[in-house]
């Protein structure tokens, strides 16, 4: 057996293990260890402070990581705040926008259907008015009979029409015409 290096002291642990003694090891660990008689507190303190130091660092990252959760909690509602004001935005301009669609639906059954004709001989005839202001000049269909006509899609009004056959601005003699400022126009009215 190994001499002790303190002869008056109980002896270590680590020392009866040393020399052979396990069964007085496991004697002392049945009554409740080293610890409980005082005795090996060196190794006992080591641990103990070991231990406290893993607590210590795993309180630290539970700190930490709870800092990051606050983070990611704000951000959240950040981000939650942005969504449901662009969700508000953009329902603001969904209703925008059925609003116009409503609109121009009501406008559009207002519209009716005007048939123009031109009933004498011609090789072309185009269609001018006050209908889109004056801008623009609608080519008319003829037909197998030799009629031209051409649909317009109008709104309810008074309008002004000329004919432009093979060339020449012509107002057709059977309709109403209106006199202004020196120029003769037809008349075309759509209820």
């Amino acid at each position: 057996m190994l001499q002790s290096n303190h002869p008056n002291d109980f002896p270590t642990k680590d020392e009866l293990i040393a020399s052979g003694r396990m069964d007085l090891v496991e004697k002392i660990a049945l009554q409740g260890g080293w610890f409980t008689f005082g005795w090996d507190l060196d190794s006992s303190m080591k641990e103990i402070h070991r231990l406290s130091d893993a607590w210590e660092f795993k309180e630290t990252e539970i700190m930490n990581t709870r800092g990051k959760l606050r983070s990611l909690r704000a951000s959240l509602a950040v981000l939650e705040g942005k969504m449901a004001l662009k969700n508000i935005e953009a329902q603001g301009i969904v209703e925008e926008k059925q609003w116009k669609i409503d609109y121009a639906l009501k406008a559009l059954q207002l519209l009716r259907t005007a048939c123009i004709v031109w009933p004498n001989p011609a090789s072309e005839v185009w269609l001018a008015g006050s209908f889109d202001g004056w801008t623009s000049q609608r080519r008319m269909e003829r037909s197998s009979s030799g009629i031209f006509c051409l649909n317009l899609k109008l709104y309810p009004g008074r309008y002004e029409i000329k004919f432009i056959v093979d060339g020449t601005w012509r107002i057709d003699p059977l309709r109403p015409i209106v006199n202004y400022d020196g120029y003769e126009n037809n008349l075309l009215l759509v209820v």
